[in-house]
């Protein structure tokens, strides 16, 4: 059983190498090749990654910047044949038996599916700060997923099978992120998303996250704020649109439909308030609904 781990870097010199350790401890009944696609740095990272290539633990090439949701897309279409694929940040660090967690619930999956799970927040010294990502189990449904995203990235593994279908298809052009860009796909195409309330990785915070998690009162008021009035650069009708463009073949009517009002959402307001409120989407409490619906209704989200 072969077991591909894909992670983007980008100026991750600092916490780097105890990440690439934590990946190599995994224990289990698989092989795994850690696969790095550089994103353009410009600090020691590739001298890091070099030395770990010439240790025979890792392949790594480096291109033009994507950005981190395109970068493993772009990992993902280029590592073929692997039974199992995982997704890695270059910062945080994971618990022993993570990939093997992960096979255990969708190993046995006869159709596209992905697993991911809980997390636990923790400071630069990988120290918790007393909570984890999730309070309770996020939404998998299709038509949530498609307004909300919400799946933990770094947490995510999928079988071949969903593996199969963005590798057949072209690179999307607009995306929020990688993890809601499989999520929504695996979900479109009637495969299974698994959730783990389980707790396989130290997810650091600081102030470099690409994407991170608010914790603490005002951080958090700061962060419901700006999901309501800031637009995004790329919106949930941008990756809708990149989603039909890819794979509108493979989705059945009424899902095509919905994402199809997802990317054209912004073109009226009676469009933002039937995506806002609508029925089909269960947020997973009364702040996550207010901030996705109110983002939905002025257009940014």
């Amino acid at each position: 059983m072969r077991v591909a781990v894909l992670m983007s870097t980008y100026n991750g010199e600092k916490y780097l190498q105890q990440q690439l350790d934590s990946i190599l401890k995994q224990t289990g009944g698989f092989e795994v090749d850690i696969w790095v696609r550089d994103d353009g740095s410009t600090d020691n990272t590739h001298r890091i990654l070099k030395e770990y290539e010439k240790n025979g633990k890792l392949r790594w090439y480096t291109g033009n910047n994507l950005g981190p949701a395109l970068s493993f897309i772009s990992l993902v279409k280029k590592c073929v044949g692997y039974d199992f694929y995982a997704f890695a940040d270059q910062d945080d660090y994971w618990l022993p038996g993570k990939i093997q967690a992960g096979i255990n619930l969708i190993q046995n999956c006869m159709c596209p599916a992905m697993y991911c799970s809980n997390a636990e927040l923790v400071n630069v010294q990988l120290l918790g700060i007393g909570r984890n990502v999730y309070r309770q189990a996020p939404r998998l449904d299709f038509h949530t997923l498609s307004c909300a995203g919400g799946i933990l990235g770094c947490t995510i593994m999928f079988n071949n099978l969903l593996a199969k279908i963005i590798q057949k298809y072209a690179l999307p052009k607009k995306i929020v992120m990688h993890d809601s860009y499989v999520a929504i796909i695996c979900a479109a195409v009637e495969g299974k998303l698994v959730y783990d309330e389980n707790v396989y990785l130290k997810y650091r915070q600081h102030d470099n996250n690409a994407i991170g998690v608010s914790y603490g009162f005002l951080k958090t008021v700061k962060e419901r704020l700006d999901a309501i009035f800031k637009c995004p650069k790329v919106s949930i009708a941008d990756q809708a649109k990149s989603v039909t463009d890819v794979i509108d073949n493979q989705i059945s009517g009424e899902k095509l439909n919905w994402l199809i009002s997802i990317s054209k959402y912004k073109d009226t307001y009676g469009k933002r308030v039937y995506l806002a409120f609508s029925g089909k989407t269960k947020y997973i409490n009364l702040n996550m609904a207010f901030k996705i619906r109110m983002s939905i209704l002025f257009g940014n989200r």
